[in-house]
């Protein structure tokens, strides 16, 4: 009866395992996804934006998206990041 107690805990482990290497991973965090709740966040593309000492719109702001685990980071190069994590929403 003893391996039957740990097979049911080595089960658990991997399927514990697995859940949190999937939200490390997050692949429904593409970089268009992440880019669009920041810019949702901040008013929409027209919302306009001081970047670097001139206002523009959001959507002419050049952005980069770096990819972490449990998340993904959005860049505006030499001003701003910000952070869209596994569970949606930006930080």
């Amino acid at each position: 009866m003893p391996w039957k107690a740990h097979s049911r805990s080595r089960r658990v482990l991997v399927i514990v395992v697995a859940i949190i290497a999937i939200l490390a991973w997050s692949p429904w965090l593409t970089d268009e996804y992440s880019i669009s709740v920041v810019v949702d966040s901040l008013g929409g593309p027209d919302e306009q934006y001081n970047y670097l000492g001139e206002s523009m719109p959001l959507r002419d702001v050049p952005k980069t998206v770096v990819r972490v685990p449990f998340g993904a980071l959005v860049y505006f190069p030499s001003e701003a990041m910000y952070i869209v994590p596994f569970w949606d929403g930006v930080i």
